[in-house]
């Protein structure tokens, strides 16, 4: 990242300031595009200045949501098609009755497998997809219940864009999305990235905690078999991230590597014209991004009791997760980062920071994207 810090948003530097006085040790990168211009671009603590890349978590969901957006554009996909026109083996169980924007919103009830899964399936989603075809839903569906698909999300979008396209996710968002902006955001990445990568740290106050393996939390992270990689076995979030053979694998649901840069500058470009990365005109047409990013479900979560909103594989914002408007698209992360576009704000936001901040009210990134609402609103009514 290269620092950029205008005139307008300079509040946003100094609040990111405020925040690493706060706590020994803080690093977080911030980025921000305003209608189509780089406007911020900030650091702060070492171990996430200057070209250093780390893993976004969920967020990587996000990438590849607009993955699945730009199919849905294509006429690949439609979301209110059944699941089993694309995907006929996982229309059993009664989830014949979903339709592809239900399993993209975290409303299928296949969250795991009771027992966990070895790593060999664990980090294949052709055959985890497989798997998950051949089980019945946890609750019944068509009531609008909501659980978080921590791994399984991922699985899900991977094998439907395997269904329509004959490709891997990795593959389709390399070349359309990555690869044409040229910025530093990788789902999947080579042997050169490893320079770059800076370790996400462990929580300030992490301690153990029991987690049930047979509740909707514990299957939702394989927690019974944690993950057994070639380093070892593994059963911290930070430790699976920062494991070279997760990375450059690359799952969909939380192995993306990036700068707030690289996700400010792809979701700004979404939407809207990015002059300094080549973009036109957005990479996803206003009928195509107000399609994918309608709210399809609200709702206390069955694996972690929060109001949570979901739309076609994106998070909404809600009044807990205030950090857009209602026609925000993007998704939060495990170590706390948040990338998200606001088409109504013509607003593309990054936010990293080198570990989760725990349980807070309000996190960092949250409060960031409040105070560049506040600034353009302010702005605007000058």
């Amino acid at each position: 990242m290269h620092s950029v810090i205008s005139e307008d948003f300079a509040p946003l530097a100094e609040a990111l300031e405020a925040r690493a006085a706060e706590e020994e040790n803080y690093s977080a990168q911030l980025a921000i595009y305003h209608r189509g211009e780089l406007v911020l671009s900030h650091s702060v603590g070492e171990h996430l200045s200057g070209d250093g890349l780390t893993c976004i978590f969920s967020c990587t969901k996000g990438l590849s949501a607009l993955v699945i957006a730009l199919l849905i554009q294509d006429g690949l996909l439609d979301p209110t098609a059944p699941i089993g026109t694309y995907w006929p083996e996982f229309a059993i169980g009664g989830k014949e009755k979903l339709s592809v924007g239900e399993v993209l919103s975290h409303q299928a009830g296949v969250l795991g497998v009771p027992g966990g899964v070895p790593s060999e399936v664990l980090l294949n989603s052709a055959e985890y997809a497989k798997v998950l075809a051949s089980m019945p839903s946890i609750w019944p569906l068509g009531q609008n219940i909501v659980g978080y698909h921590a791994i399984t999300m991922g699985v899900l979008m991977e094998e439907l864009v395997r269904r329509v396209t004959g490709e891997e996710l990795k593959d389709v968002y390399e070349k359309r999305i990555r690869g044409p902006l040229g910025v530093d955001a990788y789902i999947g990445h080579g042997p050169e990235i490893e320079p770059r990568y800076r370790d996400v740290l462990p929580a300030a106050d992490q301690a153990p905690a029991f987690m049930d393996p047979f509740s909707p939390t514990g299957l939702s992270v394989n927690s019974t078999s944690g993950f057994a990689l070639e380093s070892g076995p593994v059963y911290n979030w930070h430790e699976l991230a920062n494991s070279a053979q997760v990375r450059h694998l690359g799952p969909a649901s939380m192995g993306g590597v990036a700068n707030a840069e690289a996700l400010a500058g792809i979701y700004a470009a979404s939407f809207g014209a990015v002059p300094a990365l080549g973009v036109s005109k957005g990479l996803l047409s206003a009928d195509t991004w107000a399609q994918v990013s309608t709210e399809l479900v609200y709702g206390p979560d069955r694996t972690n009791g929060l109001l949570q909103a979901f739309a076609v594989g994106f998070m909404k914002a809600t009044a807990r997760n205030d950090y857009g408007s209602i026609f925000a698209y993007g998704h939060d992360g495990a170590n706390s980062s948040l990338a998200f576009a606001d088409p109504a704000y013509q607003l593309g936001f990054g936010f990293i920071p080198s570990r989760n901040e725990g349980p807070k009210d309000i996190s960092t990134g949250v409060k960031l994207s409040q105070l560049a609402r506040q600034l353009i609103l302010a702005k605007g009514a000058k």
